[in-house]
């Protein structure tokens, strides 16, 4: 328990000392969502002990012996040319159960290096990595704890910077009523190097998560409060006008009390056809807030896509609308690697 009261204390200090969001903190490529299972249901927290070792990425309290030797490669094309994926694999261990190991990537491409006067000098590239391992820490029927520990480093043309954070969750579940309910206190840590000496934030954040699956029906829904560190999510564009050019007033920007709440919700839900095939959708609603715009809302904030086996392999399909300039799409491939041995 001592390793747990060491968390904490880590976890508190980090939040304490950052209560910022979005584009205020260093290391935010760590938020992006490389499985297209959760980037299909709107980013939830998917609390289910299935054979996906992807969820252990995400809640480390979900690692179990179903995920020994489970490989699973995500991949993004994503805006303007930038990339981003993961590689995770599932360890077995005779103490913990499961160990999930991985790898997480952004890969922003090639920029061309200018002087003053936009002379090309040369190239150069950028991209940030996270190496990471997670596991369950404390165990009871109903009740399990789990942690991860990442190393992380960015490279942004000549400035650099690596650092050390960790995850830790909790999962309650309630057996009769198909239920599980999970606490994630996500990216909580610190720069050991820093860019141009100054350190910066942690994308620290809050998520509770709740999963059921229906009695009658194939169906599994999911919903998330997420960022429960700070109440107040809006945002203000500052390129936009304060002041009215016609009355020369100053433009008030209201935020309901009803927009403040659905900016924390994310929901989603699997339709379960089967073990070699399923539909998921979801709707993230701060999403929708910040992206959508005034004249082209679109389909902004939802997702959708499905699960199909084919032998060996899980094929994950992911289409989450960010933007009037189109969709991103998510790909993920799921194995078993023991079912490869020889016999």
């Amino acid at each position: 328990m001592k390793l747990i009261r060491v968390f904490f204390i880590l976890f508190l200090y980090t939040a304490s000392s950052s209560a910022q969001t979005g584009g205020d903190n260093t290391f935010e490529f760590l938020n992006l969502t490389t499985s297209a299972r959760i980037l299909a249901l709107g980013n939830v927290l998917v609390n289910t002990f299935d054979d996906d070792v992807n969820l252990a990425q995400q809640l480390p309290s979900l690692n179990h012996v179903g995920m020994n030797h489970q490989f699973s490669v995500n991949f993004t094309n994503y805006y303007a040319g930038v990339k981003f994926g993961s590689l995770v694999y599932g360890l077995p261990s005779s103490k913990y159960e499961n160990i999930s190991v991985g790898m997480q990537y952004l890969n922003y491409g090639d920029f061309k290096r200018t002087d003053e006067f936009g002379n090309i000098t040369g190239s150069f590239t950028a991209g940030e990595y996270a190496a990471y391992a997670s596991t369950l820490i404390y165990k009871r029927p109903a009740f399990r704890l789990g942690t991860t520990l990442k190393a992380v480093y960015s490279n942004m043309e000549a400035y650099n910077s690596y650092g050390f954070l960790a995850d830790l969750s909790a999962t309650y579940e309630i057996k009769e009523q198909r239920v599980l309910a999970s606490l994630l206190l996500k990216n909580a840590g610190f720069q050991l190097k820093t860019y141009a000496g100054e350190s910066e934030s942690m994308p620290f954040e809050m998520i509770l998560g709740i999963s059921a699956k229906l009695e009658h029906a194939p169906l599994r829904w999911s919903i998330s409060w997420s960022h429960l560190e700070r109440w107040d999510l809006s945002y203000v564009d500052p390129s936009e006008p304060v002041i009215d050019p016609l009355t020369n007033e100053e433009i008030a920007v209201k935020y309901t009390t009803r927009d403040k709440i659905l900016s924390h919700l994310h929901v989603g839900g699997e339709f379960l056809f089967g073990k070699s095939f399923n539909v998921r959708m979801g709707y993230n609603f701060r999403r929708r807030q910040e992206l959508a715009l005034d004249l082209y809302k679109h389909n902004v904030g939802l997702s959708w896509g499905f699960s199909m086996k084919v032998r060996k392999f899980h094929f994950d399909y992911a289409r989450a609308a960010y933007h009037a300039v189109g969709p991103m799409h998510t790909f993920s491939v799921t194995s078993n690697l023991s079912k490869f041995k020889r016999k």
